[in-house]
């Protein structure tokens, strides 16, 4: 796998850019690999799984849970293809991989399923046909080991850098116990975090491990499988998160080479920094506003809008605002401005972000 940063830029699997990503997207890609059929989505939309090698430890994967995450797709088919021109990695693994799991999600870019569900939420519930087809699919599978792959919000960040990437071993019981399935779980993470090290110092986040039964990765780890949260994550203006897809990649194949090896480090897992809501889009420094100087934060809304995805500024808060980042920073001291009450009344900051030379991006 030491190739394979070497060789990203060349796989981009299949030429599958942008942020919007749904079943149509990866369609060649599917075929390419042999997709098979699953199931179907609330909407009758399908969907697929991929199975690759033929080796003892069974791995199950899925990604976009949730529609509008899908710097995580990429990422895993990224990996699976650059897998599938190594063929003799996958000697000890059999794979089985559900790249969209939610396409009525991916299709609306919306985080909920067609009847406005949390897929990640109905784990005891089973209450949607996404849902009940993931716990079958691990029921009829019966895995070593489950990859749940996700993107996270632009606010995350660790001791005041973006989180490109964070993981999760997540708990399987109120008590937090450290379980064999959990433990296992917490080495591999630990592996990964050791091998992004030199490449994205201080990038790498831990989640809050707060038991929820609902949720898909507490589920399957209550049941004794070491489970791996996976989130893609924002770095400055990058977004279209195409630096994180990269690294994304790079951290399920080293999951699979720490496995393959046993390379596990649980000892270091509680050392990763938990992921702290410190990063806004824009944060813009002493506007002046009233005769004082303020400070606003902008966040961007995610819009589908002609088969692309818009990032519409909103004022997300104002005030002195010490204790947020922002992926992109403003000093506005040395501009002056005319404007009415407006940014208090209206949320929508495409206005100020239009005066201030801002870029707005489309994906």
């Amino acid at each position: 796998m030491n190739d394979f940063l070497s060789i990203q830029s060349l796989l981009k699997s299949h030429n599958i850019t942008g942020r919007y990503v749904h079943v149509k997207t990866i369609s060649s890609l599917l075929t390419s690999f042999d997709a098979t059929q699953i199931g179907e989505s609330v909407e009758k939309r399908p969907i697929h799984s991929i199975d690759m090698g033929n080796g003892p430890i069974k791995i199950l994967m899925w990604s976009q849970m949730h529609g509008n995450e899908s710097t995580a797709t990429k990422g895993l088919l990224d990996a699976l293809s650059y897998l599938k021109q190594k063929p003799s990695l996958l000697e000890l693994f059999t794979l089985r991989i559900i790249p969209i799991l939610n396409p009525d999600g991916a299709a609306a870019y919306t985080r909920v399923n067609a009847n406005d569900i949390d897929l990640n939420r109905d784990a005891v519930n089973k209450t949607q046909p996404e849902s009940k087809l993931l716990i079958e699919t691990y029921q009829a599978f019966n895995p070593h080991y489950c990859f749940n792959m996700h993107d996270q919000r632009t606010i995350f960040g660790v001791n005041d850098f973006p989180c490109m990437l964070s993981f999760l071993a997540p708990a399987a019981d109120m008590a937090k116990t450290i379980t064999a399935a959990r433990k296992s779980a917490m080495g591999v993470i630990g592996y990964i975090q050791k091998t992004l090290q030199p490449h994205i110092s201080n990038q790498v986040g831990r989640y809050d491990d707060s038991f929820n039964p609902n949720c898909m990765g507490d589920y399957f780890m209550a049941k004794g499988t070491p489970t791996l949260l996976f989130e893609a994550g924002q770095v400055e203006q990058d977004y279209a998160r195409e630096k994180t897809r990269k690294w994304f990649a790079f951290s399920v194949l080293e999951a699979l080479k720490c496995i393959s090896l046993n390379l596990h480090i649980p000892s270091i897992y509680l050392d990763i920094p938990q992921v702290e809501k410190s990063f806004v889009d824009v944060l813009i420094l002493n506007l002046r506003y009233e005769g004082k100087l303020i400070d606003v934060a902008l966040q961007y809304v995610e819009e589908l809008k002609d088969a692309e995805i818009h990032f519409v500024p909103i004022i997300y808060r104002m005030g002195k605002l010490d204790s947020l980042q922002g992926h992109k920073k403003l000093d506005a001291s040395s501009q002056t401005f005319t404007f009415s009450n407006k940014i208090l009344e209206d949320s929508n900051a495409v206005w100020l972000a239009d005066m201030l030379n801002l870029t707005q991006y489309s994906h």
